[in-house]
């Protein structure tokens, strides 16, 4: 069994450290393939081959031709299948004693990393899978994707939303050196999976070293919104865990409800605008929401024709060459986002109101719009978007 290899070595050498005899591991062959006495391993080892066809306990007797210590060789079992044989070298009265211990011992360990490689090996095909998932094209064929799906248990025909984790600032605590990398991104990949693994189909992964995918699965009618009560606080418990080990933050981003592998992708994409607006945005909060038509509003600077932009920067350009600039556009900005109402913009500035008729007053001569009209607003408030998104 490939496992045994995998760790017979180690075995040996941290039980012959507590045991105090040495001791050997040989495969379902009779092969030694680890020994305290290293000039062993590759061996051929006879009795070993008796052990294993009877799976019994037996004595070895010392035959210095044929390289065979005294002491006793016991079965190792996995699965109730015998797959190698344990030697523990010595008086066969002394050592028999401590035979069976040191064989449960094997036995354990052989079970954790069989259970860690099957874990690992999940782990991998999730990674796959999601990668798959948030590359899907529509004119290609899916099957790999739902072939991935059934092997990992997932209904992709259940409602879902998509997750980003990001964490701030750790390329710079990468460059900064001694930052414990595959131990940083395993514990906090078993931490989401404490926080976020709740239904069968819930999904956990890692992107890239500072991003983290989780594509939440919505069994039932107020899932998604009983999800969203709990993401604060989830937040709040992942941030603390960061924080107080590795003074690093995160932030979040989540996407619409999706159903199905084309609308699970575009959850995704509507995560990262989400995240990215959240990101360069001046909101305090560490929970970005997709919201499609506050979404649209921001990218719709960056979805304009070059012709187009020209043509607003010209209509702008006497405002931006103005001394008052920065204080007559986020007047504006803010008469814009109170629905074009003097009162509550004036509130929102804790300015009085005749300010704000003085300041939207100077645009209109500044830039010959009249900030009453709502056309002349729409082209005023995109020209800025776009000045301000160079």
């Amino acid at each position: 069994m490939k496992i045994l290899e995998h760790i017979a070595q180690d075995i040996v050498e941290k039980t012959s450290e507590i045991l105090q005899y040495p001791i050997s591991i040989t495969d379902d062959k009779g092969y030694i393939i680890g020994a305290t006495d290293k000039s062993r391993i590759g061996i051929f080892h006879e009795p070993s081959l008796e052990v294993i066809k009877k799976n019994i306990m037996i004595d070895c007797k010392s035959e210095i031709e044929k390289r065979i210590l005294p002491g006793v060789s016991v079965p190792i079992k996995f699965n109730s299948k015998v797959i190698g044989v344990l030697g523990v070298v010595g008086e066969p009265r002394e050592v028999e004693k401590y035979g069976q211990l040191v064989k449960n011992q094997v036995e354990m360990l052989c079970q954790e990393a069989f259970r860690k490689e099957m874990v690992e090996l999940k782990e991998k095909m999730i990674e796959v899978f999601v990668h798959q998932i948030i590359h899907y094209k529509e004119n290609e064929e899916n099957d790999h994707i739902l072939n991935y799906a059934n092997l990992l248990d997932i209904e992709m025909d259940k409602d879902q939303v998509c997750l980003l984790i990001d964490i701030h600032s750790l390329s710079e605590k990468i460059s900064a050196g001694n930052f414990p990398l595959a131990y940083f991104q395993r514990e906090v990949l078993d931490f989401l999976n404490l926080l976020f693994q709740e239904n069968k189909g819930d999904i956990v992964s890692f992107l890239n070293i500072e991003r983290f995918i989780i594509i939440k699965s919505l069994p039932f009618y107020d899932s998604y919104s009983s999800f969203m009560k709990r993401l604060d606080e989830k937040l709040g418990k992942l941030n603390s865990f960061l924080e107080s080990k590795y003074q690093v933050s995160a932030c979040m981003a989540v996407g619409d409800i999706s159903h199905g592998i084309k609308e699970v992708s575009e959850s995704y994409n509507n995560a990262k605008k989400a995240m990215s607006i959240g990101i360069s945005s001046s909101q305090t909060s560490n929970i970005y929401i997709y919201n499609e038509r506050e979404i649209m509003l921001h990218l719709l600077p960056k979805d304009l024709s070059a012709t187009y932009r020209k043509k607003l920067m010209k209509i702008i350009a006497p405002l931006v060459e103005h001394d008052s600039y920065d204080v007559l556009s986020s007047t504006f900005i803010a008469y814009c986002k109170n629905n074009m109402k003097l009162s509550e913009a004036s509130r929102s500035l804790y300015i009085h109101r005749n300010t704000t008729i003085y300041r939207l007053e100077r645009i209109s001569e500044i830039t010959s719009l009249n900030t009453s009209n709502f056309e002349h607003c729409m082209l005023l408030y995109t020209a800025i978007q776009c000045y301000e998104e160079k």
